[in-house]
């Protein structure tokens, strides 16, 4: 065969490419969900072990502090950040003014968001559990900060398409954070206090990696502008209310959890929604790398690569949702211990509004990068608004179910409002949004080989 195969003419047909030297979409993608995995994978360990560490009520009280400082710098960003990735996209002539930018604002919001926040809950005790006092109160002030500078450094990096650096920065420093609350359990023993204070040291590293890489491959930092910081205030925050509202129906639900009912009850609610989250990192990846190419694609092509990007994202999550009814029930109070089994019925609650999340979010990221900022926003404030109705009305009665069974409805609002609101502005048949068409599993395809490993261990003639 060899000698036969030696004889036949030349093949002159263009070498075959793989999916992610193909298409930028599907390249980002992948980098951007191996990310996910790895880091996460990090962030999944560290938590576990804080969980086994302080118990449901520990776990509670750190789930606060940390969700209190995103939301807070989810606030403080005012849009901002989004307009960075649209404009590191759209104009890489002025990154380096656009990083200077966005650094010193991301600075002074952080600034503002702890003082505000901390302060508050300072003079009103009655807004914070009772185990939050004063050192918790300076480690979230502390978590506000990192968190705004740790977000803008991720955005900008985004809208520069650095999808590599992204995801190595957010690999090395999540797994830090369980190996740095190991030592510390092992040695001194675990406290709420430290559980969060190491979160929020890893937050800032990731923020000081992520600038620096920026720094070094973008230009370097240029004397900030007031006209081109104005700009991306007023393109921000006409987006800052829908990702806002995104953010807000993300976590809003475990600080409600936390005042309404107790931390006990958050902590089986957080084990529920950490578990949940695996199944978004694929819709996740592919919305956010979807943002920065659809920016910069003409209006004839972005329909196309954004229903490419919904049948992807959708076609993985409805499979991982099957056989995660199965199989994860089973090994919740294995690995969390047996007092989590009040988290099993809250995860199954939650799994309906995964289909939801993921039309939101691809969606809305899609009506951004079509310079619609403000109808970007409608999908996720009917999500925020809806849930915020549904927490109120059913957590006091059943605790973290009816906060898992509101989260779910909220997305499924989300996700039908954000695709009739982008079929109202571009056109295309219903019965593209569900038929497979050619190249919507390149990104599967690409995923075989991660992005993370040296070549040498990835097996030669994979896809």
């Amino acid at each position: 065969m060899s000698t036969l195969r030696f004889h036949e003419p030349q093949d002159r047909r263009p070498p075959k490419v793989s999916a992610r030297e193909r298409d930028p979409s599907v390249r980002g993608s992948a980098l951007l969900f191996w990310a996910q995995i790895v880091g996460n994978a990090g962030l999944f360990v560290g938590l576990l072990l804080v969980t086994r560490a302080l118990g449901p009520s520990g776990r509670g009280t750190v789930a606060f502090i940390t969700v209190t400082a995103l939301v807070t710098a989810w606030i403080a960003r005012l849009g901002v950040t989004e307009a960075t990735v649209v404009f590191a996209a759209q104009r890489p002539e002025a990154r380096p003014v656009l990083l200077s930018n966005s650094l010193a604002f991301s600075t002074a919001a952080g600034l503002a968001g702890a003082a505000v926040v901390c302060g508050t809950l300072w003079f009103v005790p009655a807004a914070r559990p009772a185990s939050v006092g004063a050192t918790e109160l300076v480690v979230l002030a502390i978590g506000i900060f990192t968190a705004c500078l740790a977000d803008a450094g991720y955005r900008f990096l985004l809208g520069c398409s650095r999808f590599r650096a992204h995801a190595l920065v957010t690999a090395v420093t999540s797994w830090i954070y369980p190996v740095m609350i190991l030592i510390l359990w092992a040695t001194v023993g675990l406290t709420v206090a430290l559980g969060a204070l190491v979160w929020t040291g890893t937050q800032g590293l990731r923020a000081l990696l992520l600038f620096s890489v920026a720094v070094r491959h973008e230009g370097g930092l240029r004397r900030p502008s007031r006209r081109l910081l104005g700009e991306s205030i007023a393109f921000g925050v006409r987006a800052w209310f829908g990702t806002l509202a995104d953010s807000l129906g993300f976590r809003i639900d475990q600080i409600l959890i936390a005042l309404i009912a107790s931390e006990t009850a958050l902590g089986f609610y957080v084990v529920a929604v950490n578990l949940s989250e695996i199944l978004l990192y694929f819709p996740g990846a592919v919305s956010t790398a979807l943002l920065p190419l659809a920016a910069r694609s003409e209006p004839g092509s972005r329909t196309g690569q954004t229903l490419q990007a919904f049948r992807s994202a959708s076609f993985v999550t409805l499979a991982s949702m099957l056989a995660s009814t199965v199989i994860v029930p089973p090994l919740i109070p294995v690995v969390f211990g047996r007092p989590f089994d009040a988290s099993i019925t809250p995860f199954l609650l939650m799994l309906p509004g995964l289909i939801g999340f993921t039309a939101m979010i691809v969606f809305s990221n899609a009506l951004v990068a079509s310079s619609l900022p403000s109808l970007s926003s409608v999908a996720p404030t009917v999500c925020v608004v809806v849930g915020v109705a549904l927490d109120l009305t059913l957590i006091p009665f059943f605790g973290a179910s009816g906060a898992a069974a509101a989260a779910s409805v909220a997305y499924l609002a989300g996700g039908l409002s954000a695709l009739l609101i982008y079929r109202a502005q571009t056109s295309f048949a219903l019965r593209e949004l569900v038929v497979p068409q050619p190249g919507d599993f390149e990104v599967l395809r690409a995923l075989a080989p991660s992005p993370l490993l040296p070549a040498s261990l990835v097996r030669r003639g994979t896809p």
